[in-house]
C-alpha cells in the first residue's frame, strides 16, 4: 500500500511539477546519470517503501552537496546593503564632504569575483 502511494506521488511530481519548477536535478546535470526522482521511483519499486526511501534520502543528500559545491550562488553579506556610505540630504555637494566614505568603495563597487566554471562531474554513479 505504501509502495503504490509513494510511486503515485513520484509519478505525479515527474509529470506535473518537475517541468514547471525552473531547475534540474544537480546530480543529473553534474554526472549525466538518472535524476533523484527517477532513482527514487526505481528504488521504491525494487526494494520496497522503507529501503527505497533510505536510498532516496542518501541520494538527495549527495545531490544537495553537488548543488552547494558547484551551482549555488554566493550570498552577499548584509554589510553591502546597510548603506553605511549613504549621505544625508543636508550634506553639501563638495568633494570634501565625501571624506566620510573613505573606508567604503563608493561610488565604484568592488570587482565581482569570477564565477567558477561549471564542470561535469565524472566519477560514475554512486547508486
Amino acid at each position: 500500500m505504501l509502495r503504490e502511494c509513494a510511486l503515485l506521488v513520484i509519478r505525479f511530481y515527474q509529470r506535473n511539477l518537475s517541468r514547471h519548477k525552473g531547475f534540474h536535478c544537480a546530480y543529473r546535470v553534474g554526472t549525466g546519470g538518472a535524476s533523484c526522482s527517477q532513482l527514487g521511483f526505481r528504488a521504491i519499486r525494487r526494494y520496497g517503501f522503507f529501503a527505497g526511501i533510505l536510498l532516496l534520502n542518501q541520494r538527495l543528500k549527495y545531490c544537495g552537496a553537488i548543488h552547494r559545491e558547484y551551482y549555488a550562488q554566493p550570498v552577499k553579506p548584509w554589510a553591502y546593503q546597510r548603506g553605511d556610505c549613504d549621505l544625508g540630504c543636508d550634506s553639501p555637494c563638495e568633494p570634501e564632504a565625501l571624506g566620510c566614505c573613505d573606508g567604503c568603495d563608493w561610488p565604484s563597487r568592488k570587482k565581482k569575483q569570477p564565477q567558477p566554471k561549471r564542470r561535469r562531474l565524472f566519477g560514475g554513479n554512486k547508486f
